[in-house]
């Protein structure tokens, strides 16, 4: 009886580029049913120019909002139901790093555009524009993403983005 409810409670669209992707580290919170519902939609890419970057020492993507520089983002759209976006709330530490906001995405020619939840930088040191842009984000060696439950409360992912950090 629970399924019935949860499939009918309103969906929203949700854009990911970085490591929530398919393939990527943290997907495996999507894939969580414990988080909420979610389900591969189709990919998509932004529909203006914008920075996406490798930042702090955990090598997290960011994408900046700074519409107009960088390049087009490429990413997935899931559609999710609002417990998996609450979850997400929590582990994108949004209330002190990421905001998420609704923004337009491309789903291809002729398709159209979908209006989408994503997660954003809006607060951020300049020097992160200084950083090299991606279009599309795959975890690497280069870059290794570090998971959440090894980063240490030493040094929050927030401290590498104080405007009063120390330039090395």
């Amino acid at each position: 009886m629970g399924q019935i409810r949860k499939a009918s409670s309103a969906l929203s669209k949700l854009f990911v580029y970085g490591a929530l992707k398919y393939g990527q580290p943290s997907n495996s919170i999507l894939a969580n049913t414990g988080n909420g519902y979610a389900n591969f939609w189709c990919r998509a890419t932004t529909t203006q120019k914008m920075p996406l970057v490798i930042a702090t020492r955990y090598n997290i993507p960011f994408l900046l909002n700074k519409p107009g520089v960088g390049y087009y983002v490429t990413g997935e759209i899931y559609e999710v139901d609002d417990r998996m976006l609450n979850s997400l709330d929590n582990l994108e530490d949004c209330q002190d790093v990421y905001t998420r906001e609704i923004q337009d995405m491309n789903i291809g020619v002729g398709e159209g555009t979908v209006p989408c939840w994503v997660y954003l930088l809006q607060k951020y040191p300049e020097k992160l524009l200084s950083l090299p842009y991606l279009s599309s984000y795959e975890n690497s060696s280069t870059h290794p993403y570090i998971m959440r439950h090894r980063r240490t409360h030493k040094h929050p992912a927030q401290d590498d983005l104080t405007y009063e950090a120390a330039q090395n």
